[in-house]
């Protein structure tokens, strides 16, 4: 387990499932005198047994003198997404919210070294570059909350790991009836592809790991072909690689663009608007220039 340098002088939460993974991390932590604020969020899904989780977190948290704090997402009329993404939206505003009344820097959350590899294969099928594919690192921003903090305190280690651990306590914990869905394609992943792959977890993160510096070497190119940049306007170099383009607009644009969005922009003839996300519009001003309209 590898904690963030100043879990011991900030105040951190910690996201509680009620999974092998998230007891696991709570019970380490506490192991390691770490003790975090913990956040448990109820998705509500009629086909799931979140009230079981729920009530585990509640008794887990009670015996160990843990304080928690309960969430429950609220079915909005007209939500749009997968239910995947429509869970994890609502679970992100939650911890956002708590962090912040709970005067904490940043959440340690669970994830561990199989959930980078799905998550790797999910956006290979999505079409995803190399920042995509590197997938999610040790820490990182809460969404629409860059300044609190994300930790993933298991990155470099397996669910096995965990579970193994657990028992050898005698620990229990509630396993998620909908991970046995194969129709999700992080289910279908974890129980059809991942056993036909004997070190499908292993070179999955090391090609994300390299995936990420390459990432970071692109990144650090498009900057340097930038001549100017401010929130209204983007001029790059002339001549700038297509590749170092499409890094550059996605960078300075503040919401996240498709593959389709960013070969939009890179398409427009100068005096041409197009519209991105949220009403956004972009004209192309010059051969090598774009400013937000």
């Amino acid at each position: 387990m590898r904690l963030p340098e100043d879990v011991r002088t900030t105040r951190w939460a910690l996201g509680l499932s009620g999974g092998a993974d998230s007891v696991a991390l709570l019970l380490k932590c506490l192991e390691a005198g770490v003790r975090p604020v913990a956040l448990h969020f109820n998705h509500a899904f009629a086909d799931e047994n979140g009230d079981e989780a729920e009530a585990f977190c509640r008794g887990l948290c009670a015996s160990l003198g843990v304080s928690l704090t309960v969430g429950r997402r609220v079915e909005a009329p007209g939500e749009r997404g997968s239910k995947e993404s429509r869970a994890r939206a609502a679970r992100m505003a939650f911890f956002a919210r708590e962090l912040r009344a709970a005067g904490c820097v940043g959440i340690l959350l669970a994830h561990q070294a199989d959930d980078r590899a799905e998550n790797l294969v999910l956006r290979l099928a999505r079409g995803c570059g190399s920042e995509g594919l590197s997938s999610f690192d040790w820490g990182g921003g809460v969404p629409g909350a860059p300044k609190l903090r994300i930790w993933r305190p298991l990155l470099d280690e397996t669910h096995a790991a965990q579970v193994a651990w657990l028992r050898a306590r005698g620990q229990t914990w509630v396993e998620d009836v909908s991970n046995a869905d194969l129709s999700i394609p992080r289910n279908a992943i974890r129980h059809v592809l991942a056993p036909l792959l004997p070190h499908f977890t292993s070179g999955a993160n090391a090609a994300a790991d390299l995936l990420a510096e390459e990432a970071a070497c692109l990144n650090r190119l498009a900057s340097q072909a930038t001549r100017h940049r401010t929130a209204q306007t983007l001029e790059m170099a002339q001549d700038t690689d297509p590749t170092l383009l499409r890094r550059a607009l996605r960078a300075w644009l503040p919401t996240t663009l498709t593959r389709r969005q960013t070969e939009a922009l890179v398409a427009l003839s100068v005096g041409e608007v197009t519209q991105v996300e949220g009403g956004l519009g972009v004209k192309r001003v010059g051969p090598w220039t774009w400013v937000r309209v």
